[in-house]
């Protein structure tokens, strides 16, 4: 049976349940969240076991502090930057330990292999090539910030408040990002017409 998605309000409501004591309301959470968090989180460090550690601990920890934790109006939002910080210090900690790991940058990794290329190519997936090739080109906070807009649809506010920025400054990086994917595909295009002439 397939979950429905939660809302911004019913979220809310759960979040209230479980600061109340209610298990059941932490555990929806955790089941309506867990894979964009994953998604999210296998962005950030490209770690799944990091991450599946770090979410479930992350629920764990929520749970032991419940009674001191605030009200929240957009759960999702602070789930996402919970997430963030606490797979940024899981790795500070394990590169402590000289564990092998790649370093966590404060920052979004999103890179597309040469078999994605090859498959986005095939028959009527041209454009999705050149999108491709268009992300790489972008800055990892640029990458992060549009995944965060356009695949987890947050409000401009809540990206923000995910990635430690003032809205200005998200406004300002996704402004350019997307300039920057106007101007590749663009040449792209007129290639393309070039081309077919």
């Amino acid at each position: 049976m397939a979950l429905q998605p939660l809302t911004d309000e019913h979220s809310a409501q759960l979040w209230e349940a479980f600061r109340g004591g209610e298990a059941r309301a932490l555990a929806t959470l955790f089941d309506g969240y867990y894979e964009a968090l994953y998604h999210y989180g296998l962005k950030l460090t490209g770690d799944e076991e990091l991450v599946k550690d770090c979410i479930q601990n992350l629920f764990q920890k929520l749970w032991r502090r419940r009674e001191g934790l605030r009200a929240v109006q957009v759960v999702k939002a602070y789930l996402f930057k919970a997430l963030r910080r606490h797979l940024g210090d899981e790795t500070k900690l394990l590169r402590q330990h000289r564990y092998l790991l790649p370093a966590y940058s404060d920052s979004f990794e999103v890179t597309y292999s040469h078999e994605e290329f090859l498959i986005a190519q095939q028959g009527d997936a041209e454009q999705s090539a050149r999108l491709l090739a268009a992300l790489n080109r972008l800055s990892k906070r640029q990458r992060e910030a549009l995944y965060l807009k356009f695949f987890d649809g947050f409000a401009y506010e809540r990206i923000a408040e995910v990635m430690g920025l003032n809205t200005q400054s998200v406004r300002n990086l996704i402004f350019n990002a997307l300039q920057v994917l106007r101007k590749v595909l663009a040449v792209v295009m007129l290639l393309l017409c070039g081309l077919a002439a």
